[in-house]
């Protein structure tokens, strides 16, 4: 294999995994307990009504991004958290949330 197709197949690889590797789970512990727990629970299990149970595993098929989009924008009744927590909390919450399985 050529030298810059090993190089450029780095690159896409450094892409796809830099979510998951780059994430603080100790952080987005700290955020979620702050900011996620009264309507998710402190163990993922859904507080209120129409709130997804992350034990139970429907949320965490969705991918990385998927679940940084949801953080930041909002879904359903969920607020957004755009402007309110850093890009790098959001994506350490969607890695802590993953440990809920």
């Amino acid at each position: 294999m050529s030298r810059k197709i090993k190089l450029f197949s780095l690159i896409i690889l450094q892409f796809t995994l830099s979510n998951i590797f780059a994430a603080d789970v100790f952080n987005g512990r700290e955020v979620y307990l702050r900011e996620c727990m009264a309507c998710h629970g402190a163990a993922g299990e859904g507080n209120m009504p129409g709130m997804p149970n992350f034990k139970e595993g429907q949320t965490l098929f969705k991918t990385d991004n998927a679940l940084i989009d949801a953080i930041r924008d909002g879904k359903g009744i969920m607020p957004g958290f755009n402007g309110l927590l850093t890009d790098d909390d959001i994506r350490d919450v969607a890695a802590y949330i993953r440990t809920f399985l």
